[in-house]
């Protein structure tokens, strides 16, 4: 797993048809996703313990996620769902040839990379506080990056542009409608006036 883990900070594309060709059965790309999810909520947790929030802040959503890490769970699982699904239909409307699959398989490499980094961070922000928040950069820079990689791959595009632009207008409709249904649902934190 840590050989996987260098080749894809190297050539995340071959790491990723790498990933593919071990033609891993659905149980055990739900079982990536899941253990990701779970890693990530118990390192939340003690990030939450060793760092608590101030309390007028003590009321937001991650702060309530982080306590509670059967909720973060399973909300990380849920969005690995929908983040799969949505880059499977959405790739092959753009013509792509990627299964839904192939697209979990990819959300949770993903996931694993930024757990990966999330536990570093956590150890920096003991040691080296600094250094910390520039991986925390690195992170989001990486992440962002394989996710345009894995798309490319999983679907055979050519153009990195057009993938980034699919991204963008995928993440702002599915933002929208989702905003649009917890509207409707009455879900919606409060805004102060």
């Amino acid at each position: 797993m840590i050989a996987l883990m260098k080749q894809t900070l190297r050539e995340p594309r071959r790491a990723f048809a790498r990933l593919r060709a071990l033609a891993l059965p659905m149980s055990a790309r739900w079982g990536l996703v899941i253990m990701a999810a779970a890693a990530s909520s118990v390192l939340s947790f003690v990030g939450t313990l060793l760092f608590p929030p101030p309390a007028a802040g003590s009321a937001d959503v991650l702060h309530v996620l982080s306590v509670t890490p059967w909720a973060m769970a399973a909300t990380q699982v849920g969005s690995a769902a929908l983040a799969a699904y949505l880059l499977a239909e959405v790739g092959r409307i753009f013509r792509g040839t990627g299964s839904f699959a192939d697209a979990l398989l990819a959300v949770g490499w993903v996931e694993t990379m930024m757990v990966a980094l999330q536990a570093l961070q956590l150890v920096l922000v003991l040691v080296l506080p600094p250094l910390a928040g520039l991986v925390g950069i690195a992170s989001l820079v990486l992440a962002t990056l394989l996710v345009i990689l894995f798309t490319m791959e999983l679907h055979g595009f050519r153009n990195p542009l057009l993938v980034v632009l699919g991204i963008i207008g995928t993440v702002m409709v599915t933002g929208f409608v989702l905003s649009l249904a917890a509207a409707t649902l009455g879900i919606l934190p409060e805004v102060p006036v």
